[in-house]
This record gives C-alpha cells, sequence and structure tokens, in this order.
C-alpha cells in the first residue's frame, strides 16, 4: 500500500510538472504572436504609402498624421479573454498599402465590453481586447474630422 502512494505521488508531481511546461511554453508563444501582431501594426502606422478607412463617414483617405494615432489607440487595449461567439454590432476598417504589401485593419465591437481586431495581409492576427469606449476613438480615427489633422473623404 506504502508502494502504491509513493507512486501515486510521482505521477501527480509528473502530471504537475508537464502541466506547469505546457501552460509556460503557451503564455510564450502566445506573447510572441502579440509582439510580431504590434511590429506589424507600428510599421504600418509608421511607414505606410496610404491609408484608407471605412468608417462612420463611408470611405475616407486617412491623413498621416492621424495613423500614429490608431497605433497609440491598440497600444493602450488590454486583452480579453472572453470569448464570445457573437456578431460585430459595429466595424471599422482601415487598409495600408506598405512597402508593396496590402494590410487591412478590421476593428469589431462585439459587445460595450469587447473588441476584436482583425489584421490580415502577408501574415494574419485575430487579437480580442476589452472595449471600454475604445471603438469610438476607432471610429473618430476613421472620420472625416479625425483627431490630428481632418482626412479626406474619397468618393
Amino acid at each position: 500500500m506504502k508502494d502504491m502512494k509513493k507512486w501515486i505521488w510521482v505521477y501527480l508531481t509528473a502530471g504537475f510538472v508537464i502541466f506547469s511546461v505546457f501552460l509556460i511554453v503557451s503564455i510564450a508563444l502566445e506573447s510572441n504572436r502579440l509582439r510580431h501582431f504590434k511590429n506589424d501594426l507600428f510599421v504600418l502606422t509608421h511607414e505606410s504609402d496610404v491609408c484608407v478607412a471605412e468608417g462612420p463617414d463611408g470611405k475616407v483617405r486617412v491623413n498621416s498624421d492621424n495613423w500614429v494615432t490608431v497605433y497609440s489607440i491598440v497600444e493602450k487595449l488590454h486583452g480579453n479573454l472572453h470569448l464570445a461567439g457573437k456578431r460585430a454590432v459595429d466595424t471599422v476598417t482601415f487598409s495600408f498599402d506598405c512597402h508593396d504589401e496590402e494590410w487591412t485593419l478590421t476593428v469589431e465591437e462585439i459587445s460595450d465590453s469587447k473588441l476584436i481586431l482583425r489584421l490580415e495581409g502577408p501574415r494574419s492576427y485575430v487579437v480580442h481586447v476589452v472595449n471600454n469606449g475604445n471603438f469610438e476613438s476607432f471610429q473618430k480615427a476613421a472620420s472625416i474630422n479625425s483627431f490630428n489633422a481632418k482626412n479626406r473623404p474619397l468618393s
């Protein structure tokens, strides 16, 4: 009986170690993915040739002075682990032409507390974040009367 208890503890300890290693590797991979997402978005918002947004005022050509604002909005966001199966209530889309590559940043408002950011181009990312009124900031960045300079409407 004593030998059996010893093996149970050995198996439990081994299971805990394996689970811990799996958890650490998962966290490291997710951190790396988010770093690549932010790096790609930084390059897009600082080095793009053209940015066109589909927002509350229709299609606009986003003034380059407002590109950094889009990045700063993303920089202050926090993750949201709650995976909701709901559809988007509203959407804002930014299309970037950067280094002869086409990229699209889609911001989907799921609820008052949740946003989904989709960055698609040569690489694709999906990031779930907390809303807390940040969707309105994305809408303002994609509107004619934006933050730093007016955006030009496209017909």
